[in-house]
């Protein structure tokens, strides 16, 4: 190995020069970019009726929240979704997706507007739902047993539900089905099964 030479090292430095201090000072310091966080949910009803405002899940109606959350998937049998989206507007439930159709939200709103009509129901984006809930498959019914449970903004970080506080069914059945099914698996949540499900047969199907 051969050390350079006094002869060499001058010729570098003149070929590339440390910046004096002076050019130092007046170099910007490069910002890191900003990044605004992003809520947790967004409300694709709100999206697929015209507004302009992304507010976080929940019923568009200013209700108070319901415990019921269907976790579906844009890629579902096109029948089961139609038939989810009517029973969920009839039940007061709140359909959830984890993300985008195609990684598009113009896809993502333009599908849920041929579904929803002009029926009345909650579409949320909220893939911290799914890992709250440990939704593995689409449909899965979600039924919460407690207020703390059925806080849909809080996010996994702040305290995620424990299997207590929820109860849930997967599969491809309709929601009268889930609903019955849950209340033969734990009695204990016919308090908040049973009015789901008076609401979802009294009103007729559209």
């Amino acid at each position: 190995m051969k050390w350079p030479s006094t002869q060499d090292i001058d010729r570098t430095l003149k070929a590339n020069p440390f910046p004096d201090a002076n050019r130092i000072d007046s170099q910007a310091i490069p910002q890191p970019p900003r990044v605004e966080p992003q809520r947790s949910a967004i409300d694709i009803e709100a999206l697929a009726r015209g507004k302009v405002q992304l507010p976080n899940a929940g019923s568009t109606s200013g209700a108070a929240p319901t415990p019921l959350r269907i976790f579906i998937t844009l890629d579902m049998p096109r029948a089961s979704l139609q038939l989810l989206t009517d029973q969920a507007a009839r039940a007061g439930a709140v359909l959830v997706l984890r993300g985008l159709k195609s990684q598009s939200m113009r896809q993502t709103v333009a599908v849920v507007q041929e579904l929803i009509g002009k029926r009345r129901v909650a579409w949320v984006i909220d893939p911290e739902a799914f890992t709250r809930f440990a939704v593995r498959q689409a449909p899965t019914f979600v039924l919460t047993l407690t207020d703390a449970a059925n806080d849909a903004q809080r996010g996994c970080n702040a305290g995620c539900a424990t299997p207590a506080g929820f109860v849930s069914v997967a599969g491809d059945v309709s929601l009268d089905y889930a609903l019955e099914t849950i209340q033969r698996r734990m009695p204990q949540a016919a308090p908040r099964a049973e009015p789901l499900l008076k609401r979802l047969r009294a009103s007729p199907a559209s």
